[in-house]
């Protein structure tokens, strides 16, 4: 089973443009369950290892996505010829509660942008990346991952390739735009001094790409402006969920975020009740008082 197992790492990353650290995700799951089963894989050991994660403790979150990396990995199988059970393709885990992400509200990512607007290099380098990852929502593996080419100013656009090398255009506004052209003169500055050259937008003190670990560090410095945890994500949801209020349709955020499904990007989405009421109240012909 370990040459499958390998295989199918093999496939997320060259066919789907799965990240490492979602590959090293999905091989921890892998190898837990076949030394949990001994490689005799039913519909009753899989419930049997479900119960032993429960038993454990995990959250059901976790063990949600351990039983879809299971299928995932069976499913593959079954499309290479293997005979699979079809009990095994239709395991479920139910009752898992969705919750619908926090996210900042708009003032205060205002005073998160403008927290300690100094002019050196990592300050601004900091101030652009919060302030696209925000204008954006992209994921921050493809803002490590952004090349200068990959930015037309003139337009005020984004050309990201996603997850499987898919392609997205994506609008940005004047925030981001000339918080990341002082940043950009400042990194030409820097790369200058040190005699180092690269494409890649966002980079560190010495001139190298920035890592998705860098970024989950400034996100960290980040959480305590907030006083609250600001995760990989919550910009993402920022985005959305602010786009959304403002009046943004669904389909075009998802687009924009590079979700295959409308279903995902309903899960970025945190909308007040408030907010539908008003939007409700504002749009249903019937719903105004004396109609």
């Amino acid at each position: 089973m370990k040459e499958y197992i390998e295989e199918f790492l093999f496939y997320l990353e060259k066919q789907k443009g799965y990240s490492l650290e979602t590959i090293r995700a999905y091989r921890v799951d892998l190898e837990e369950f076949f030394s949990f089963c001994d490689s005799k894989v039913s519909a009753l050991t899989i419930r049997s290892f479900i119960l032993d994660l429960k038993r454990k403790g995990l959250k059901p979150t976790t063990i949600l996505r351990k039983v879809s990396t299971l299928k995932s990995f069976f499913k593959f199988l079954t499309k290479k010829g293997l005979p699979i059970d079809p009990r095994v393709l239709a395991i479920s885990y139910g009752g898992v509660k969705i919750n619908i992400p926090s996210v900042p509200t708009e003032e205060e990512l205002s005073a998160l942008f403008s927290h300690k607007n100094e002019g050196d290099f990592l300050s601004l380098r900091d101030k652009a990346l919060l302030e696209f990852l925000y204008a954006t929502g992209v994921r921050v593996s493809e803002a490590c991952a952004l090349k200068l080419s990959q930015i037309n100013f003139e337009l005020r656009m984004i050309r990201v390739i996603g997850k499987g090398g898919k392609e997205r255009l994506i609008p940005f506004g004047s925030k981001a735009y000339f918080a990341l052209k002082r940043y950009l003169q400042a990194r030409e500055e820097l790369l200058k001094r040190l005699g180092e050259k690269t494409d890649f937008v966002f980079i560190n003190s010495k001139g190298k790409p920035l890592s998705a670990r860098g970024v989950r560090y400034l996100l960290k410095k980040a959480s305590k402006v907030l006083n609250k945890r600001v995760h990989p994500h919550l910009l993402r949801h920022a985005f959305a969920t602010h786009l959304l209020n403002a009046g943004c349709d669904l389909r075009s955020i998802q687009e924009m975020l590079g979700h295959s499904s409308l279903a995902t990007t309903e899960r970025y989405i945190s909308v007040s009740y408030e907010h539908l009421l008003k939007v409700y109240l504002k749009a249903h012909p019937r719903a105004k008082e004396g109609s």
